[in-house]
């Protein structure tokens, strides 16, 4: 699962709207949407925010299943 679905599916697993996610996160809801659409990468910092805001640690949103980072394009 790439980064923006597993924040979009624990998002959703939490009940949260885009919006209420991105006010938790100090951000917009456009900007969630982009991030689960794999449109940009977010900052350090906010991927530690997303993390803390859905009760996830930082390596499940950043490694595969195998452990290894994600690997961007194909």
């Amino acid at each position: 699962m790439k980064f923006g679905q597993k924040i979009k599916y624990r998002r959703e697993e939490l009940g949260y709207t885009q919006a209420e996610l991105a006010k938790k996160v100090h951000t917009t809801q456009p900007y969630v949407s982009r991030l689960e659409r794999g449109h940009f990468n977010p900052s350090m910092n906010m991927i530690i925010k997303i993390s803390t805001a859905l009760l996830i640690s930082v390596d499940y949103l950043l490694l595969d299943e195998t452990g290894y980072p994600e690997r961007s394009g194909n």
